[in-house]
């Protein structure tokens, strides 16, 4: 009954972020999707023309691969070759052999069982409703097929002839995964991802080694993904980064396999709508309008593979560098010094071409690597970056030491960054933006005037994460709740309320009151989350002293005195809390070293959760599909004043720089 009423309440909160354009073209779509299950044809119903084509230039750049990236290559290939495959924290039973039988692509890592529904059509397969379903996400994850890029990579480093196992790779795939049946073509972003990883791994090996049924398997595979995503696109309030993958599958799609009726125009047509994405889904002042700077970053990967694809990295529109340089900038000003950014909002370690099954610390910075040398731009290059197959396909800039210094506001995006003048900079990253993009705000959480704390290269004060998307409701939404943000909750309530995995009932709208650099940096931003049940504002001032603290003041506008609120702080798993003995402050340690103290002047009182399975507070999720407790810091009280919360580095750490 429970699992009804949510399905029930999940399209009632859905209808409502749609317009009515919107709800037309479902219902077109719908129809559209109950006519496409006539193809019943398998793969022999899928007829190619034309040839099989390369991505030009890829395997001559592999061959530059530095010592480290080759060894880096090798390791991974082993693994794939050995079957051990771990991805989103689950590991996959080790296949007898490899190429593994085709059953092995619709594996539940979590079970060892196939996953259910895996013969259905692809839209009979419901994934969103109910307390407990399966994790999809783990299945799509594998049928990405991005461990192939590596496995290609060190044959042609090697000089080895894998084109057979690549070859019998591709052709257990498509066995396992007839057209248009199964979760591996449910969503048009798997489709997408799927056709790059394939692309580039037989642009690395040639596709001139492979045999002619494998040759022709590989046909069928790009006209049929090619085909599938053009006529479901992600469109309207679904048009996030699904969309801008889609876009990008088409393009590599469509060069791979020029026969694709109309190929030359879906070209053409997708990379227009793709420039267009972009200047969407990244606001002028740099920060990507689903506020996560992960898919961000993703984004920009897959514009840089269609640009690759396309041969336009060295003709791109003023406009287009303007936007990716300022993307780059923002994302600097968020980057410690081991070129780290805080995780905001939901991020399931995605990434366009992958070099290793492990997630990515530095993800972000290595596109920024790839943006500086795409737009000639050594400034914007990264303080530190891991080496990855992207940098010599993409070709990415070397690194650099500066790092920008002061406070800088992005009030498109919502965003400010106070960043101290350390040679090791204390960054503070401060949320005053939208919950997420467009009206279902798919990958927002619900962190309104959060904000985020890094000294030097170590994180202090952190977001929450993802953890998962569909396997547990009741943790998919604490996951995104205010409670486990580094905000301000009245009451136990979230200043927005989930409805579905990616949809929310209620939002709350935030906005940048005042943004000051002198005398000192002092930022003041408020939301309307708790108007609607309680009619209060909430109101964030965050000051710095130029030196070494920061003062955060939060209070009610239109106060309630009798209300209880709770100020929390999430802590870094390396870092570990001691509340003082009257209670007024929390010491913060590192490797032993006490470096941060966290008072309150009044009215709150602190106290410390770790890993409270009853509440779920003292969490933290580092990668998608991980959980492991930390401690969570909460000042709680009634705020019958505006709360003043002091954050300071202490002199031991600053003696110790």
């Amino acid at each position: 009954m429970g699992s009804v009423l949510g399905r029930f309440a999940w399209y009632r909160d859905r209808l409502a972020a749609m317009s009515a354009a919107e709800i037309a073209h479902r219902v077109l779509e719908t129809a559209s999707r109950q006519a496409a299950r006539r193809h019943d044809g398998g793969w022999d119903g899928v007829e190619p023309r034309g040839p099989l084509t390369m991505i030009r230039g890829i395997r001559s750049r592999i061959i530059t691969s530095s010592p480290d990236l080759s060894a880096l290559i090798a390791r991974e290939a082993d693994h794939v070759r050995a079957g051990n495959f771990c991805l989103l924290g689950a590991r996959w039973p080790k296949p007898p052999l490899i190429p593994p039988d085709p059953s092995f692509w619709r594996i539940d890592p979590e079970t060892g069982e196939s996953f259910p529904q895996w013969d259905a059509y692809a839209f009979d397969i419901s994934f969103r409703h109910g307390i407990n379903t399966r994790e999809i996400k783990r299945v799509w994850e594998i049928n990405r097929l991005q461990f192939l890029v590596p496995l290609a990579a060190d044959a042609v480093l090697k000089n080895r002839n894998d084109s057979v196992l690549l070859a019998g790779m591709i052709r257990s795939w498509v066995a396992g995964n007839p057209p248009f049946r199964g979760p591996s073509w449910v969503s048009g972003i798997e489709l997408a991802l799927r056709i790059i990883s394939v692309a580039v791994a037989l642009s690395i090996i040639g596709v001139d080694s492979l045999d002619s049924v494998t040759r022709k398997a590989a046909l069928r595979f790009f006209f049929a993904h090619v085909d599938w995503i053009r006529r479901f696109p992600s469109l309207n309030s679904s048009a996030n980064n699904h969309r801008i993958a889609e876009l990008a599958g088409l393009i590599v799609g469509a060069t791979m396999a020029p026969g694709f009726p109309g190929a030359v125009e879906l070209r053409e047509d997708s990379w227009r709508a793709l420039l267009a994405e972009i200047d969407r889904q990244i606001h002028p002042d740099g920060v990507g309008a689903e506020q996560s700077p992960g898919y961000s970053a993703f984004s920009i990967e897959l514009f840089l593979v269609a640009a690759m694809a396309l041969e336009r990295e060295g003709s791109l529109s003023a406009a287009t560098v303007a936007r990716l340089s300022a993307w780059s900038e923002h994302s600097l000003w968020l980057m410690d010094s081991d070129a780290k950014v805080p995780a905001i909002g939901d991020f399931d370690d995605c990434r366009a071409i992958a070099t290793t099954q492990a997630p990515e610390p530095r993800y972000v910075a290595s596109i920024v690597a790839a943006v500086s040398g795409c737009v000639g731009r050594p400034d914007l290059a990264p303080p530190a970056k891991d080496p990855a197959i992207r940098d010599v396909v993409l070709g990415s800039a070397n690194v650099s030491p500066a790092q920008p210094v002061g406070m800088r506001s992005f009030p498109s995006g919502g965003v400010s960054v106070i960043r101290s003048w350390h040679k090791d900079p204390v960054v503070l990253t401060f949320d005053h933006g939208p919950i997420g993009y467009r009206s279902i705000a798919a990958h927002g959480h619900a962190d309104a005037l959060s904000i985020w704390l890094s000294v030097g290269g170590q994180p202090v004060i952190v977001d929450a994460g993802t953890y998962l998307y569909h396997s547990n409701r009741n943790l998919r939404d604490l996951f995104r709740d205010t409670t486990v943000h580094n905000t301000l909750s009245l009451d136990g309530t979230g200043s927005s309320r989930p409805s579905g995995p990616f949809n929310w009932a209620t939002k709350a709208n935030a906005r940048l009151v005042s943004s000051d650099n002198a005398p000192t940096a002092r930022v003041v931003a408020e939301h309307d989350g708790y108007v609607a049940q309680y009619g209060v504002r909430h109101r964030r001032t965050v000051e710095f002293d130029d030196a070494s603290q920061f003062t955060i003041v939060d209070e009610l506008l239109e106060a309630l005195t009798d209300r209880n609120v709770t100020v929390s702080f999430l802590l870094d798993p390396a870092c570990r809390s001691s509340v003082e003995p009257d209670g007024s402050g929390i010491l913060i340690t590192h490797n032993n070293l006490q470096f941060i103290r966290i008072a309150s002047a009044g009215p709150l009182r602190a106290r410390v959760v770790r890993g409270d399975e009853a509440t779920g507070l003292g969490w933290l999720s580092p990668s998608f599909g991980v959980r492991i407790p930390t401690d969570q810091i909460l000042f709680e009280g009634q705020l019958y004043k505006p709360s003043t919360i002091t954050i300071s580095v202490l002199e031991t750490w600053t003696h110790k720089r």
